[in-house]
């Protein structure tokens, strides 16, 4: 990757002010926040402030919180952001554990009010903190907000994060002279984290994936030549890449959607012999892990395009349902990605297949098996109903009817 040596730069006077009161709201808010759960989890709780920033913080992005809102006066508000392993844990330690699968959007009204009222309880141990609705300035025109994150955990695991996002009228807090800092950020440019590169997927047929063989071409229809999406741990972001030349194939050769009239290197598509052939699967490409330095990560963040091109000599896999099945060379083919097959894993390529096709076939096996498991359903569970009996004689006997029952008035005519 190409490097931009600069130096780093603040760009907000109000962050470089943030940083000389962390002393101040770790002092005062940690210890009222270990001891309000501390009385919820009957058992201590180590809650650890971890920044304190003019937006929300990286480390609580892409996460799903529960928010109270708590006004101060028309204007002004303080929120209170609890995530979602938090909202679990909290609930499960008052109601009881609960067999169905979490999810935080859809909360009951008991729930709801539960997690409100723990929000409210916090907010009134820390209350005295804040100015009150007659403190604060009527014509207010400083809207800055002091997000302070923190991290959760008990003695056995990490709960969770907490976001409390504070207006900065609202607060008094000291400042601490910041030292003068001995480095820079360029003396870290070069230092490395390894994280994952996804360029793109596509989906393909059962017999086609079966059917993978050496030089094939598998063309990924969702995919950019100049975008992939960057993975470290549980953070993913889109990055812009610049597109390496060096693995353009000859666009002549191709036709609008990837496909190669020549029929040169192409995934072939194999005779269809059942239905279980016609499932389709998503099949992605990924590198393995490659080392990016702290430089090409601050460029990505910071939305620039960055050139990767010491990672295209990586190998990239080809995976169903996280299994590598294939792997080979990145090629980019009309704006679009491409991987050109050197190695076929058999073994992890029938198991994918045959994952996804058992998926199709026994859809309801998960409930099948849940059925076996309840005590056993005998018949006097069914209410009894009088067998009915077959009229084994198809002929029609005038004798059997009474014309009588048919007489008709002469009026009715």
């Amino acid at each position: 990757m190409q490097l931009r040596e600069e130096e780093e730069t603040v760009t907000s006077e109000f962050s470089d002010q943030l940083k000389s009161t962390f002393n101040w709201f770790d002092t005062n808010f940690t210890k009222i926040l270990e001891d309000t759960f501390c009385e919820f989890w009957n058992e201590n709780a180590d809650v650890k402030l971890v920044c304190v920033s003019e937006n929300t913080n990286i480390l609580a992005e892409r996460e799903e919180f529960f928010v109270t809102q708590i006004r101060l006066n028309k204007e002004l508000s303080v929120f209170i952001r609890l995530s979602k392993n938090i909202v679990k844990n909290l609930l499960e330690n008052i109601l009881g554990p609960n067999g169905r699968n979490f999810n935080i959007e859809k909360l009951t009204e008991l729930e709801a009010k539960i997690l409100t009222g723990f929000d409210d309880f916090l907010y009134k141990n820390f209350s005295h903190l804040i100015k009150s609705g007659d403190a604060l300035p009527q014509n207010n025109t400083n809207y800055n907000e002091a997000n302070l994150t923190f991290f959760l955990k008990t003695k056995t695991k990490t709960i969770g994060k907490l976001v409390i996002k504070i207006p900065v009228v609202a607060v008094e807090p000291e400042t601490t002279q910041l030292a003068e800092e001995s480095f820079s950020i360029t003396d870290f440019l070069n230092s490395t984290a390894e994280v994952k590169l996804n360029v793109g997927y596509t989906r393909i047929r059962l017999n086609e994936l079966k059917h993978l063989e050496k030089d094939d071409i598998v063309m990924l229809e969702h995919s950019k030549s100049n975008k992939m999406v960057l993975t470290y741990n549980n953070y993913s972001t889109e990055i812009k890449v610049v597109p390496n030349p060096a693995i353009m194939i000859d666009y002549d050769n191709f036709d609008d959607n990837g496909n190669n009239p020549k029929g040169d290197n192409t995934m072939t598509s194999p005779d269809i012999y059942n239905m279980w052939d016609t499932i389709q699967v998503d099949i992605g490409a990924e590198f393995e892990k490659v080392k990016l330095t702290l430089g090409e990560l601050k460029q990505i963040s910071e939305g620039l395009v960055v050139d990767i091109g010491s990672v295209y000599d990586n190998r990239i896999d080809l995976k169903v349902e996280d299994k590598i099945v294939a792997s080979g060379e990145l090629i980019i083919i009309n704006d679009r990605y491409g991987v050109k097959i050197n190695q076929i894993f058999t073994e992890e390529k029938n198991q994918a297949s045959d994952n996804a096709e058992y998926a199709q076939e026994h859809p309801q096996q998960q409930q099948i098996e849940e059925m076996l498991d309840e005590p056993e359903y005998t018949q006097q569970n069914e209410p009894e109903t009088p067998p009915v009996q077959e009229d084994t004689d198809t002929s029609v006997n005038e004798e059997d009817f009474d014309y009588s029952d048919f007489d008709v008035d002469d009026e009715d005519l």
